[in-house]
């Protein structure tokens, strides 16, 4: 699991891209170490950031790709923890903004792509959340 959740933010920062093979892949580990942990899924919860995700999509605040890893580790992080993730990820996600502010105001070389790849804090946020939850 931490290999695809390298590779994906990695990915995410090179191309801003999160490819759907790997967001099924770590579905499906996701999905067999329900049955390793005897864990729960939580659909209507990943169902609820599915349609919110879609709607932030739309207007063109987060990319698909984002929404469709976040709804994945969204039907396996158990509620309690849902409300500290998703703080955990925005406040990532705004230092992954400054940083990159910075950055384009100092390197502008280094910056090949517009927009913040949004898939490291989600990936972060949601091994914790994940982890917190077995």
């Amino acid at each position: 699991m931490t290999t695809i959740c390298l590779s994906i933010g990695w990915n995410d920062l090179q191309h801003r891209v999160v490819k759907n093979k790997s967001v099924l892949l770590l579905a499906g580990i996701l999905a067999f170490s329900i049955f390793l942990f005897d864990s729960k899924i939580h659909l209507i919860q990943a169902s609820l950031v599915l349609i919110s995700g879609m709607c932030l999509w739309k207007v063109g605040v987060f990319g698909a790709g984002d929404i469709k890893l976040a709804s994945v580790f969204a039907i396996f992080i158990a509620p309690d923890y849902s409300l500290l993730v998703l703080f955990l990820m925005l406040v990532i996600g705004g230092v992954e903004a400054l940083l990159y502010l910075l950055i384009r105001t100092t390197y502008p070389h280094l910056i090949r792509h517009g927009g913040i790849p949004f898939a490291i804090p989600i990936v972060i946020s949601g091994f914790f959340g994940i982890s917190a939850s077995i």
